[in-house]
């Protein structure tokens, strides 16, 4: 046989090493969900408390150490197994659940307005106003507001990427380097600004997600107006001590913003709105005017009653279906296909549609779980006033939110809320906002958000710097947040 006959062996990719943590996690999990419930029940929990508690504590397991999606899905079959929901009846309070459905259109809606380009014109728009010229300290804050608008208007990670890219350009046209001052501190400053500015629009993601399982459990739900009037002066607050805290600590060198051209930052056009990006970006004004009318209408006008009769969820899906209907240059001014493609985050919605009829199930009396949890919060939040419990509380979600998923921190505390606030006949504005607002503190470790894993991987970043920027901020932001909300919330609610 001649060597020309001799076919080389086919290349052989090694078999990925079995991982044992993650079929331990899930063990642990599926154990957790399915086999609490077969413990002797805790007076005054039920048989049936103690099934939907190991649902809930199973569910937070997976989600904090395994993923978002499958312990989900998992947690709505045990629901049906031993959660005492039959098949329609739950499929009907998850994914039928008008909150859920909402989540779902809303990620829809900005997915289509960043395939049109928006986000990085709003950015742009603010950092090339003419008033920022040659004051350094006035374009970062403006800078840093315009993430904090962007974050509350898409998500995050996007926010996170738009303004680093923003941030790349400004470092090449002044000449700062990686590892300078500047750009060290304003990369963190970018997460810090989206991921805070998330908590700006109370009816997309966790806001919602945290909102939606307390209106489950009791019945109430909370005013957005008001809801996004303090979070908006906590997003300022928060963006001027980063200011501060940046001047008189951190001390970077800004000279070289003193002759920068914002608009030299415009590679591409950006700023320059076409007649597809004008129409968008009007029915985006448009969704948070609809959202909101309804709270300062007179009750008996008829864009009132037409607003409540479809609820929110249905003004959602009533500006997705003219989107879709309108043609521009003949094309669909929504494709919806791709934008479910792109823009869904499936997690959130399963982690939604699992929480809803979980939530709904576990403040029923016949759990016993109100009754139990009250029995444990007394002896701690008995004696205090209903100010120190919001403030423990915030603290509690600002913690724990550095280690777990924020829509699951908020979801594990709506319990204690409740509980706490029935017992002792108190309105829950406060505490519901301060767990809110702490959600959205998740910086400090890459597990607790996305953007915060995206800041731990930058190359112009380092752990160092990270843990001497961070804990300082989360610090004076919370401080802030507390300040702010018990002010405000004092005065509105």
């Amino acid at each position: 046989m001649s060597t020309a006959d001799v076919k080389p062996a086919a290349a052989t990719t090694p078999a990925a090493p079995f991982d044992w943590k993650y079929y331990l996690h899930t063990a642990i999990c599926l154990l957790i969900m399915f086999g609490f419930g077969q413990l002797p029940p805790f007076a005054p929990l039920t048989p049936l408390g103690m099934n939907l508690v190991g649902i809930f504590l199973g569910l937070l397991y997976g989600w904090v150490f395994i993923d978002i999606v499958w312990p989900s899905l998992a947690g709505l079959l045990a629901l049906m197994l031993i959660g005492g929901m039959k098949p329609v009846v739950l499929l009907n309070k998850s994914f039928g659940d008008p909150i859920v459905l909402m989540m779902f259109f809303i990620f829809v809606f900005c997915a289509t307005i960043n395939y049109y380009g928006l986000s990085k014109f709003i950015s742009l728009w603010f950092i090339t106003r003419k008033f920022v010229a040659g004051r350094p300290w006035v374009f970062t804050y403006t800078f840093l507001g315009s993430i904090f608008i962007l974050g509350g208007l898409t998500s995050a990670s996007p926010a996170a990427l738009i303004g680093w890219s923003i941030l790349y350009g400004i470092c090449d046209v002044c000449g700062y380097k990686k590892g300078e001052g500047y750009p060290t501190m304003m990369i963190f400053g970018v997460v810090f600004a989206a991921q805070v500015g998330m908590s700006l629009i109370p009816f997309k993601q966790a806001a919602l997600t945290v909102f939606s399982a307390y209106e489950t459990m009791s019945g109430f739900g909370i005013d957005y107006a008001k809801y996004m009037l303090i979070a908006l002066v906590c997003c300022a607050v928060c963006s001027l001590l980063f200011i501060i805290i940046g001047k008189y600590v951190f001390k970077p060198d800004m000279s070289k913003l003193l002759a920068l051209n914002a608009d030299q930052l415009d590679t591409d056009g950006s700023l320059s709105l076409n007649k597809v990006q004008k129409i968008i970006l009007g029915f985006l004004f448009a969704l948070v005017a609809l959202l909101l009318l309804p709270n300062f209408l007179p009750a008996q006008f008829f864009v009132t009653r037409f607003l409540k009769s479809i609820g929110n969820t249905g003004i959602c899906i009533f500006l997705v279906t003219i989107m879709c209907c309108i043609k521009v240059d003949g094309k669909p001014l929504m494709r919806f296909k791709a934008m479910v493609d792109s823009g869904v985050a499936w997690g959130i919605v399963l982690l939604l549609a699992a929480v809803q009829p979980l939530s709904k199930a576990m403040s029923a009396p016949e759990s016993g779980i109100t009754s139990f949890l009250m029995m444990v919060v007394e002896p701690i939040f008995g004696g205090g006033s209903p100010l120190f419990f919001a403030i423990v509380i915030g603290l509690v979600a600002t913690s724990l939110t550095q280690v777990m998923n924020n829509g699951a921190v908020g979801v594990a505390l709506m319990p204690v809320i409740f509980s706490y606030c029935k017992a002792m006949n108190v309105q829950p504005e406060l505490p519901l906002i301060m767990v809110v607002m702490g959600v959205h503190l998740a910086f400090l470790t890459p597990a607790a958000s996305a953007s915060a894993a995206l800041l731990h991987g930058n190359e112009w970043s380092d752990t160092k710097s990270i843990w001497k920027t961070v804990p300082c901020v989360l610090l004076l932001s919370q401080l802030a947040i507390t300040v702010i909300v018990v002010l405000m919330g004092g005065l509105l609610f």
